[in-house]
C-alpha cells in the first residue's frame, strides 16, 4: 500500500516547461506502464510546445479554469470535467491564454 498526501508533495517543474509547476502521486515504474499520475497547474500566460510521445497515452481531466490544447493541428478548449486522451504519435499542446490559472490531473501509460 501506498498512500500520499498531495498537500506535502513538492512542486516540481513539468519536463517541457520549468515554469509550470507540478505534484506526482503516482512516479513511474511504481506501477507496471503507468509512466506518472499527478496534478499541474498552469498559469495564464504559460504553454507547453507542440511535441509526441511515441510510446505513450496521455490523459488530463481539467478540474479549474480552461486551457488550449492543440492536438494533430486542431485546437480545442477544455473546462471544469472535460478529459482528453492523447494517443501516442499525436503532436499536442497546451497553453493557458487566459486570465485565471487551469489546473487538471493527468497521467501516462506506455505502449512498449
Amino acid at each position: 500500500m501506498k498512500l500520499v498526501d498531495w498537500n506535502t508533495l513538492p512542486d516540481l517543474g513539468v519536463s517541457h516547461n520549468p515554469d509550470i509547476k507540478k505534484r506526482t502521486l503516482i512516479g513511474k515504474d511504481e506501477i507496471p506502464q503507468l509512466m506518472m499520475y499527478g496534478t499541474a497547474t498552469f498559469k495564464s500566460g504559460q504553454r507547453v510546445e507542440l511535441h509526441k510521445h511515441d510510446t505513450m497515452y496521455e490523459v488530463f481531466h481539467i478540474q479549474s479554469g480552461k486551457a488550449i490544447f492543440t492536438v494533430s493541428g486542431k485546437e480545442y478548449e477544455l473546462g471544469p470535467g472535460m478529459c482528453i486522451t492523447i494517443e501516442p504519435g499525436e503532436m499536442h499542446g497546451q497553453n493557458n491564454p487566459f486570465n485565471e490559472d487551469v489546473s487538471w490531473v493527468y497521467f501516462g501509460i506506455a505502449t512498449d
